[in-house]
């Protein structure tokens, strides 16, 4: 026999669908390659993927480089094809315009970005929002915005490969001259 639900019953499945709803908005937000390493001098491109469950009509966010000697960005970020890019007021260029409709999928390509190797170390990428800057996060469809998870990415600059045997070189050339 089916009973009606009480407003303590009732409260709770209204809580548990919110929940369940909320688990579907969550975007994750990745580099590709998430790890890296390049020689230094050289310029690479990381691409910025996220997975988007529910439907978004924009998104913005910010780049930061945890050691910024390491790497310096080349030029504005590429935004991926599904998007158009749209003005980000702090001026990294990383916020986009779904057009002519909303975007849900896996590995969605939201934009690429290029970098200089300037000198030899390591350093993070972390993409991330301002907490309550209206401009950045991704705007569902719907209504409201998606919970967000975020995956650091990390690069390693080694010397250039011809440079250790050039150092090999001189190190061999140099101890025998001292034993002589």
């Amino acid at each position: 026999m089916f009973r009606p639900l009480n407003r303590a019953g009732a409260a709770f499945v209204a809580a548990g669908l919110v929940c369940v709803q909320a688990a579907f908005a969550n975007v994750t937000v990745r580099f590709d390659p998430a790890s890296t390493t390049i020689p230094v001098g050289s310029v690479f491109t990381v691409n910025i993927l996220a997975d988007i469950p529910e439907p978004v009509v924009g998104w913005g966010l910010d780049l930061t480089i945890q050691n910024p000697a390491v790497l310096s960005q080349t030029a504005a970020p590429s935004i991926g094809p599904l998007w158009v890019a749209a003005y980000a007021p702090d001026g990294d260029g990383l916020a986009a315009l779904a057009f002519p409709s909303s975007v849900s999928g896996s590995s969605v390509l939201l934009g690429s970005m290029s970098f200089s190797a300037d000198t030899i170390g390591q350093t993070a990428l972390w993409i991330s929002t301002t907490p309550g800057d209206l401009n950045e996060g991704f705007a569902l469809a719907s209504t409201g915005f998606a919970d967000l998870t975020f995956e650091s990415g990390l690069v390693t600059v080694t010397p250039e490969p011809g440079s250790l045997a050039l150092l090999a070189t001189a190190t061999l050339v140099f101890r025998r001259r001292k034993r002589r």
